[in-house]
């Protein structure tokens, strides 16, 4: 599941799913290469303190993006927080779902577009401020929704292990 498959309507030739893939990655290899050139550019000048500044930054933004998405969904329960990042992971992550009931949902992601370029630059370090916001933007989303993981693709696990799941009270 989770393939680019799942993107488009109509069933897609492996190859052609492939070349598809091939081209986006080359584009976002391309944009990405630039923020890590601009992310180093203001290490060197800056020091370790100007990542410090852009990674905050970039956590705020994220639970920003998530809060204003529970604000406006209808349902901010669990069911639908996952079904907006399983939308949001169409066409440039693999993965399994694991788990699917109302109070926890889990997940085996294989494969990243965002770890494979990051990694390829050189800079998983930055490419780990993505990751790093998956728990808080969950709780952003819906403050009762919990988020833990043991390995990232990121990191160079073999896969993200994501489990969301409903504080008990």
């Amino acid at each position: 599941m989770g393939s680019l498959q799942m993107a488009f309507p109509h069933p897609l030739d492996a190859d052609v799913e492939q070349g598809l893939l091939d081209i986006l990655k080359r584009k976002v290899a391309s944009s990405l290469s630039m923020y890590v050139d601009t992310v180093r550019a203001f290490q060197q000048a800056y020091g370790p303190q100007a990542l410090e500044i852009l990674r905050a930054r970039r956590l705020q933004a994220a639970i920003d993006a998530a809060a204003r998405g529970g604000a406006a969904a209808g349902d901010r329960g669990l069911r639908s927080y996952c079904r907006a990042l399983e939308q949001g992971c169409r066409g440039s992550h693999e993965w399994e779902k694991l788990e699917d009931s109302e109070s926890r949902q889990a997940y085996r992601f294989t494969r990243c577009l965002w770890a494979e370029v990051f990694v390829s630059l050189g800079a998983a370090d930055i490419g780990y401020w993505i990751c790093e916001a998956d728990g808080p933007a969950a709780a952003a989303f819906d403050p009762r929704i919990r988020f833990t993981r043991t390995q990232t693709l990121m990191q160079g696990h073999e896969c993200c292990d994501h489990v969301y799941h409903i504080e008990q009270a």
